[in-house]
């Protein structure tokens, strides 16, 4: 993934240990960073960490569904924040076809640009921003506050800071220590995962001139082994996104050769241009993509949003606006004063009705995507009729109803 200048400036270990703070925030993609930013336009006194500056890629889509464009409004970022080219077409490929559909509402923007908007706009807002740590442990203290032990990333030192409560935007990652609301967690991928293939993201960044994409085109390839995206960034960059069963990476050709198979099964797809940015590219990885972990943790002193609280294997595009949706109603509850203890309660409840739905309508979707003949069939039926698979495809990202929103 390209690397870019941190152009946030922080606070220091020394400083985030001056509080107290209402809350700490771990974890500053668009989860947390507008979790953060929620609270402390409220007049919390907040903490965001990370173990990255600004601005910073992660593996990703960078597809914005309408209700990511939503839930942007909702955060009435500064202009200059930068806007997401809008979405036009989709072109899916699978079985040697490929149907493209117009698709409307929703937009391409990096991380890089994203994430770095909303931690700006958080800083301003107020929030104390700590790049460059790791989270050694979270714990409580006497069921009324929690404690976050930091190590600097530079020297390791080492810093426990108290707060009324923490809020967890961790990402795909395993799990913190002291995070103990995953201890009962069973499977990960959730019931009925046993016997499933598990995949993993991949993700990475390739030159401007390696393929011939027009802005707001997404390709979508889908092959045995899974599926990958392409779509032109607002810097001209190509952004690749696969989910790629696991067994397929470990085997012969790792990460470029897991994704140039499901790229090489659509030919028309794989130009030798394209075909030797993917060899020379650096790729990185996910853990298994399909989790969940309980949303709240002692009796809500610890919070979990985005993907750290649920993350369905993706294909829809909708992991942005999911992450901001959870970090709204997180901050809501968290501001809700008549919760008192039971902020915990409160927040797993909305959470399971506001996601409910759409999680399980994608999980659905990428059932249906492990099924190589039907995918290939809808493809070619969508070329027979293209104004009627651009009515459809909205049903299937959650664009054609509420997705879930409250």
């Amino acid at each position: 993934m390209t690397t870019f200048p941190t152009t946030v400036p922080g606070t220091t270990t020394l400083g985030a240990a001056l509080g107290p703070w209402a809350c700490i925030v771990v974890g500053a993609g668009p989860a947390g960073a507008a979790t953060s930013l929620r609270l402390a336009r409220e007049g919390l006194r907040v903490l965001l960490v990370d173990r990255a500056g600004m601005p910073r890629g992660k593996v990703c889509g960078c597809c914005l569904s309408p209700v990511a464009i939503g839930e942007l409004a909702r955060l009435a970022l500064p202009l200059a924040a930068g806007v997401p080219i809008p979405l036009a077409t989709l072109a899916l490929s699978s079985g040697g076809w490929t149907a493209r559909v117009a698709v409307g509402g929703g937009g391409v923007l990096s991380r890089e640009t994203l994430d770095t908007a909303i931690v700006e706009a958080a800083a301003a807002a107020g929030v104390d921003w700590l790049p460059g740590v790791d989270v050694v442990s979270v714990s409580t203290r006497d069921g009324t506050a929690v404690s976050v032990t930091l190590r600097s990333v530079a020297d390791g030192s080492v810093v426990t800071i108290g707060a009324d409560r923490c809020v967890l935007a961790t990402g795909l990652v395993d799990r913190v220590r002291g995070d103990t609301n995953v201890d009962a967690i069973q499977d990960r991928r959730g019931p009925g995962a046993a016997g499933k293939r598990c995949m993993i993201g991949l993700g990475t960044t390739l030159p401007a001139d390696c393929v011939d994409l027009p802005p707001g085109e997404l390709r979508m390839m889908v092959g045995k082994q899974g599926y990958c995206g392409i779509v032109r960034l607002e810097d001209s960059r190509i952004d690749v996104a696969a989910a790629i069963d696991r067994e397929a990476v470990r085997g012969g050709g790792g990460a470029a050769g897991a994704v140039l198979a499901v790229l090489g099964s659509t030919p028309d797809a794989l130009s030798p241009r394209l075909a030797d940015a993917l060899h020379a590219a650096r790729y990185t990885a996910t853990p298994p993509l399909t989790r969940r972990f309980p949303p709240s943790a002692e009796g809500g002193l610890i919070l979990r949003v985005g993907d750290a609280a649920a993350y369905v294997e993706p294909f829809t595009g909708e992991g942005i606006g999911w992450a901001l949706a959870s970090a709204r109603i997180a901050a809501d509850t968290i501001l809700q004063e008549a919760c008192g203890a039971r902020v915990g309660e409160v927040y797993a409840g909305a959470h399971h009705r506001h996601f409910v739905a759409p999680h399980a309508r994608c999980r659905r979707v990428t059932s249906w995507l492990q099924s190589p003949a039907l995918v290939t069939a809808a493809v070619a039926s969508a070329r027979i009729a293209p104004g009627l698979a651009a009515r459809v495809v909205p049903l299937f990202t959650g664009g054609g109803g509420r997705g879930g929103q409250r």
